[in-house]
């Protein structure tokens, strides 16, 4: 077994499974919630999470406080909500030697769907090698360019088997339509990212995990919560049965 095939099952070390919180949003600015995304790393971190997927920024603030959860760091950027113009670019800005220093277990990029998607598509896959260079396991979400049609099956299903094929480790997906399709079409593991706002996420979580997923990534559902600890709790039984 080479160093990436053993830093990726590193990943699902708790039970084959992982359980993450994603507070990476705020690069786009101030987002209900995350207004103290450190007092959130602080209240969690001796939870039932196995992971925090941060920015890099925060990531250097607080890596003290989570030496005992794993460091899932995410590495590009789009533009702000501030921008006139919205686009569906995600560029890698963190480096794999950056990523290797601050001990992350793992980095997460996007990969844009739709549109001049050639142009996503390939820098993805160039990103994808050079983390793999120095085993770091990448770990790819899937949006759509126009983000609307972000949590439809098309996406979903399409993304994570391009993102697979391009060398993704790991697919962060968004729970849909034919979600077990996503799933059995996809030969790596899938964590979910969430689903429609308005849904119980428990009951989108228990049917993701039939579905076959390894894992939950879980932001808004979480950090929007004045206190997330019972639905941790819960969240974290339906995903280890």
């Amino acid at each position: 077994m080479n160093g990436l095939k053993r830093n990726t099952q590193r990943l699902f070390s708790n039970g084959g499974k992982l359980f993450a919180m994603a507070t990476d949003l705020p690069m786009c600015g101030l987002v209900e919630g995350l207004e103290d995304p450190l007092g959130k790393v602080r209240k969690y971190k001796d939870s039932k999470l196995d992971a925090f997927l941060l920015n890099v920024g925060i990531a250097n603030l607080v890596e003290e406080d989570i030496l005992n959860k794993k460091l899932i760091l995410r590495t590009s950027a789009g533009g702000s909500f501030c921008a006139s113009e919205f686009s569906s670019m995600q560029k890698n800005h963190v480096s794999p030697e950056v990523a290797l220093a601050m001990g992350a277990d793992a980095v997460v990029m996007m990969i844009t769907i739709g549109g001049a998607d050639y142009n996503y598509i390939q820098d993805t896959a160039a990103s994808i090698d050079r983390y793999h260079r120095l085993n770091i396991p990448v770990i790819v979400e899937v949006l759509a360019d126009d983000f609307s049609k972000t949590q439809s099956f098309e996406i979903q299903a399409n993304g994570a088997r391009i993102a697979a094929e391009l060398g993704a480790d790991v697919v962060k997906a968004f729970y849909t339509e034919r979600f077990e399709e996503v799933v059995s079409n996809c030969p790596v593991p899938i964590v979910l990212a969430g689903g429609p706002k308005g849904k119980d996420i428990a009951e989108i979580a228990a049917d993701a995990v039939r579905c076959g997923v390894k894992g939950f990534c879980f932001g808004r559902n979480l950090y929007q919560n004045d206190d997330a600890s019972e639905l941790i709790e819960t969240l974290d039984k339906i995903l280890r049965g």
